[in-house]
């Protein structure tokens, strides 16, 4: 399968499956471009179709949106995404022991200035061999958001 953006239609649309799965679900927030992701995992026998971390994905950016909608197949190998609006206030969400926080961290970043504040509970550190640590991200994002006044009480000064 390739990756394809047609620009006939407003619809961004791949057929490489899960490829860059959190970039394109946020890149279709931002863009405020409905998205369609086709052959998730179509030759695979016996897991085809979304994982389990992916659809806990999708659930977090249903809490983190209002108007959202997501047309799933049976298998779980096409998504129809109709981007919503990012909304204020905390939300809270459980991610699954596949994959850490850090993963879940690492997709939602980009939506940091725009949206929610989210509290994440998980792995923080049992798949660093594949996904970032919370602390990481921390250290290696939350200075270069503060220099934009991103994450900061309103009682703290910037740089």
């Amino acid at each position: 399968p390739r990756s394809t953006v047609h620009n006939m239609s407003k619809t961004l649309r791949f057929d490489d499956g899960a490829t860059q799965f959190r970039q394109r679900i946020v890149v279709s927030i931002l863009s405020h471009k409905p998205l369609l992701i086709r052959n998730i995992r179509a030759d695979d026998l016996e897991n085809p179709g979304l994982l389990d971390y992916e659809a806990s994905f999708l659930r977090l950016i249903d809490q983190m949106t209002n108007g959202s909608k997501m047309e799933i197949n049976n298998t779980g190998t096409q998504i129809r995404f109709n981007p919503g609006v990012l909304l204020g206030g905390d939300i809270e969400h459980q991610c699954p022991d596949s994959r850490s926080i850090g993963w879940f961290l690492e997709g939602i970043l980009p939506l940091a200035p725009f949206g929610k504040e989210a509290f994440l509970k998980g792995v923080t550190d049992g798949c660093c061999e594949i996904d970032p640590s919370a602390d990481y991200l921390k250290l290696s994002t939350m200075p270069l958001f503060s220099q934009f006044g991103i994450g900061m009480d309103d009682d703290e000064q910037g740089p």
